[in-house]
């Protein structure tokens, strides 16, 4: 697997914060950073809060619109919170459906 380009991520209790994470794009990269960050930060981080699929979907939501030149400030970084609201869960499963990269 090719070395992924390293990033910077800000975890709390409640959040996780990764800095340019456009600059990964393709969903197993973008899962394999995400294990990476999970061994790596303890165990009452919001990273492991969540399941995989799911901060994956989040995850290419941004990637999307940034693509589409929507809010691309805010869009270009990805705040993976915990808890997720249940209908904004369904808003980014839908639109990473279609994320084709």
């Amino acid at each position: 697997m090719p070395e992924l380009p390293p990033l910077q991520a800000r975890l709390t209790e409640a959040n996780t914060h990764i800095d340019d994470s456009v600059r990964i794009r393709r969903r197993k990269d973008i899962a394999a950073y995400l294990i990476k960050l999970r061994e790596e930060s303890p165990s009452d981080m919001a990273i492991n809060h969540r399941s995989l699929h799911s901060l994956v979907c989040e995850w290419r939501a941004h990637n999307f619109f940034y693509d589409l030149h929507v809010f691309r400030s805010r869009t270009k970084d990805v705040d993976l919170e915990y808890p997720q609201h249940w209908l904004r869960e369904i808003f980014c499963r839908v639109v990473s459906f279609f994320y084709f990269w």
